[in-house]
């Protein structure tokens, strides 16, 4: 199955392919995608926050890529999944 095909279950290696993509996660953070990190903006400094890190991959609610939404998570305990539109 490829990871851009609608409801396919990404894990964080697969993030790879969207380097350079705007995430959207929960607690109305955005941040720029430069796998392994999302550098997030707070008070005007950036800062790493690691995917690989389990804990923070749950945090991903949404992938742009070029203003299309790519990929996204309903809530936090369900699964990151491609929307087949990347």
């Amino acid at each position: 199955m490829n990871i851009k095909s609608k409801d396919f279950v990404l894990m964080p290696r697969h993030l790879r392919k969207f380097n350079g993509s705007i995430i959207e996660m929960f607690g109305d953070q955005k941040g720029q995608l430069v796998y392994p990190y999302v550098m997030v903006s707070r008070n005007g400094k950036k800062y790493p926050i690691s995917i690989e890190n389990r804990k923070n991959f749950k945090l991903i609610h949404k992938v742009y890529k070029e203003r299309k939404v790519v990929a996204e998570r309903v809530h936090r305990k369900s699964d990151l999944r491609s929307t087949g539109k990347g």
